[in-house]
């Protein structure tokens, strides 16, 4: 993901780094680190939701025109 190109990230790229979060609060020992990063992938797992409105906004507004 290069968060300095400008465009928003799709779908996919934030439900990626939700799911590589996630794994790694599963390897972590420490309990505070563990919520962090869980909660860090709740942020992105709801961009990824916010993103996935978006493209379908946009995949029916393609669709229109």
């Amino acid at each position: 993901m290069d968060y300095n190109r400008g465009e928003p990230s799709t779908s996919k790229e934030c439900a990626c780094e939700a799911e590589r979060l996630l794994h790694q609060a599963a390897q972590t020992n420490s309990a505070d680190t563990m919520n962090r990063l869980v909660a860090a992938a709740d942020v992105w797992g709801r961009l990824a939701q916010a993103a996935a409105v978006r493209e379908a906004a946009d995949r029916d507004r393609d669709a229109e025109q």
